[in-house]
């Protein structure tokens, strides 16, 4: 009997269910922070750990009532001494996939990809060094998203990010290189790590 109680409970919540219908935009703005750890080729230096504050804006379509597609822009910065000449910064310009595989009326447990381009620029104002590097990157999610209403609402998502750069190059587009066993070799570095992010929904 309870058990045909919470079935009828929740076939009645999800047929009410309309804070995601197809056809909806939603604009996200969001923020958090990343752990990432860096591995690369150079036999002279040591791997590192590193973190860094994450500023995200979106913008995604419904195309059926539990999947939507997005475009997004976000923004790692990496920390610095407060009275530094130091920036390092990553730009992510990325389309994203996502399947709302639990619902109720409010709210929502999603999984999801995005891929797209990772830009990482450095730069030393003190010592003129500046150093780029793109490539694309992957990173899987799983997300909670919540309605106080017909429009506006937040989410919770964590992700893992993985990208890697084959080719450093500095202000004169020159590869960094380094020596492995006599040879030499473009220097390499790779990212991957955990993104915590929090942020408001509005739909329309």
């Amino acid at each position: 009997m309870l058990l045909i109680i919470k079935s009828s409970l929740f076939g009645q919540d999800y047929e009410e269910f309309d804070t995601l219908s197809r056809n909806d935009f939603v604009i996200n703005v969001s923020g958090g922070l990343g752990f990432y750890h860096l591995t690369h080729n150079d036999p002279k230096s040591d791997n590192l750990i590193t973190v860094s504050t994450i500023a995200n804006v979106g913008v995604s379509y419904f195309i059926a009532n539990n999947i939507d597609l997005g475009f997004c822009f976000t923004r790692l910065s990496f920390p610095s001494n407060k009275d530094s000449a130091q920036s390092a910064r990553t730009n992510l310009t990325s389309l994203s996939l996502r399947i709302y595989t639990l619902r109720s009326k409010k709210s929502n447990i999603y999984i999801g990809i995005k891929s797209g381009t990772s830009k990482f620029k450095f730069k030393n104002i003190n010592t003129n060094t500046f150093v780029s590097t793109a490539n694309v990157f992957i990173e899987p999610n799983i997300g909670f998203t919540h309605y106080w209403g017909k429009l506006i609402g937040m989410f919770l998502q964590s992700s893992f990010y993985y990208t890697k750069y084959d080719k450093i190059v500095n202000k004169e587009n020159e590869p960094f290189r380094v020596t492995i066993n006599g040879n030499q070799e473009n220097f390499r570095l790779t990212f991957s790590g955990i993104k915590l992010q929090a942020g408001l929904l509005v739909k329309f």
